[in-house]
């Protein structure tokens, strides 16, 4: 017990700003649940901090309802205490999560008003019940308080989770750059209003959003660089109309879509595609996977999911012929199952002058009924090629395995680039370290494949992690 006192007293001697750097590391429940036990010095100085979040889940983790809602008492009392005690100074975001926001309506409106007064820069208000979801409820949503638009100018990132709003109220935040909203019922128009009436609005962000007819945006163009669509319902058909000059960044989640969309070939830096919502397999979504990827020719860095690449090499061959992509960085989240094998052959087809290939391998449904329109042995299939991808052979430059599982499939795979690859410098080998007994079976398998292709391929770097 005296050395514990030891320490707490050499800590106390420590100058201020360096108790801020230790406590800055902490996150938010961190620094609560530790500084609160020891002297107010230490409290002030945790209070020092220019990040606030308020987060239920930090104090309520109880199966017991009863429990649960004595846990949440002691999360409202303390948001309550904290901001009573709390000593002026800058804050630069200040996060809210908390559940069922009808029965604390007070408590967020003070919190809220405390953000407004200190004219913070980041704002985030989660009123989700993640817990106890029952899917969309319109009527679940909670209105933005009032004092969110006193933010004004000084708001430049809006996070909304189950929240209400009137899109114009909208027109006070003249420099909001970042937008997202999620768990919220949203139309179209409305989508289409709030773009242009807040212009400064450069990243979008929609996840879980419902009520949507489709993505068209039609002609007029829309000044976002970054556009991310995770796992929306929409209530036709699945398609994606925009004029985005100056995009840089999109991402998309959900199930297949057509698309016409028009960018600026050469701003573009990075397109993440995943149909992993597909529950079933359907080889005629082939042609139009093709034209998704055809959208973004000239992108930089391409991610692109299992369920693409069991179904696109069924695609037309007057269409594949002319799916030729400019990517530099390929990222496949694979299996390096059989079935995927072609996709991934169409892939290094396409894009012909990439210079990284990451395969991050994952769990990703393998439809049983996709009957793929090759041989299904892996030697065979890289082996006999009638000629190779040209990447292969002129700028492919570094292949990385993400959370290997050393499979035969992997390392087929890998040999395959050794010897085909001319100008092939580093494979990066990380292993998957999974609670499942077969880690190190794992590394030894790598081990084993570094030190016989070294003795072949000298050249070549082999890492393993």
């Amino acid at each position: 017990m005296a050395t514990e006192n030891n320490n707490l007293d050499l800590f106390s001697l420590l100058p201020e700003s360096l108790l801020l750097a230790i406590v800055s590391f902490l996150p938010f429940k961190e620094a609560a649940a530790r500084t609160c036990i020891l002297n107010k010095k230490w409290l002030n100085i945790w209070q020092s901090g220019k990040d606030i979040d308020f987060d239920e889940n930090f104090f309520v983790d109880s199966t017991s309802d009863e429990i649960k809602q004595a846990q949440r008492k002691v999360f409202i009392d303390f948001i309550t205490n904290w901001i009573a005690h709390f000593t002026h100074r800058d804050i630069n975001k200040f996060s809210l999560k908390i559940s069922n926001p009808h029965s604390c309506s007070n408590t967020i409106e003070s919190c809220v008003e405390f953000a407004a007064q200190l004219r913070v820069n980041v704002l985030t208000l989660d009123f989700s019940n993640k817990i106890n979801s029952n899917g969309n409820n319109n009527n679940a949503l909670f209105p933005v308080p009032t004092q969110v638009y006193q933010l004004g100018s000084s708001l430049e990132t809006l996070k909304l989770c189950s929240c209400g709003f009137d899109v114009l109220d909208f027109l006070n935040f003249d420099a909001l750059r970042d937008l997202s909203l999620s768990s919220i019922g949203i139309k179209r128009k409305t989508l289409k209003t709030l773009l242009k009436i807040c212009m400064t609005i450069d990243s979008l962000s929609l996840e879980n959003c419902w009520g949507l007819e489709d993505l068209n945006f039609g002609d007029e163009p829309i000044w976002l660089t970054r556009l991310v669509v995770n796992k929306c319902e929409m209530d036709s058909d699945y398609y994606l109309s925009f004029n985005a000059p100056v995009l840089k960044y999109f991402k998309y989640s959900g199930l297949v879509f057509t698309a016409d969309i028009f960018i600026y070939a050469r701003k573009m830096k990075e397109v993440d595609i995943d149909f992993s919502l597909e529950s079933r397999y359907n080889s005629e979504h082939a042609d139009d996977l093709c034209e998704v990827l055809l959208e973004f020719p000239k992108t930089k860095i391409l991610t692109v999911c299992s369920y693409l690449l069991q179904v696109i090499p069924y695609a037309d061959e007057l269409t594949r012929e002319h799916s030729e992509l400019k990517v530099k960085h390929l990222i496949l989240n694979t299996q390096m199952h059989p079935n995927e094998l072609g996709g991934l052959e169409f892939l290094l087809n396409s894009c012909t002058s990439i210079e990284k290939l990451t395969l991050n391998i994952g769990s990703g449904v393998i439809f049983e009924d996709c009957k793929p329109p090759y041989a299904g042995d892996l030697k065979k299939f890289w082996l006999c090629r009638e000629y190779f991808p040209e990447c292969l052979v002129r700028s492919l430059k570094v292949v990385e395995v993400n959370k290997s599982k050393a499979t035969d499939s992997e390392y087929i795979f890998l040999w395959f680039m050794m010897h085909i690859g001319e100008v092939l410098e580093e494979i990066n080998i990380n292993i998957c370290n999974e609670d499942d007994g077969l880690t190190e079976t794992r590394y030894e398998r790598a081990w084993n494949l570094k030190n016989n292709a070294k003795r072949r391929f000298n050249h070549l770097q082999i890492s393993v992690h």
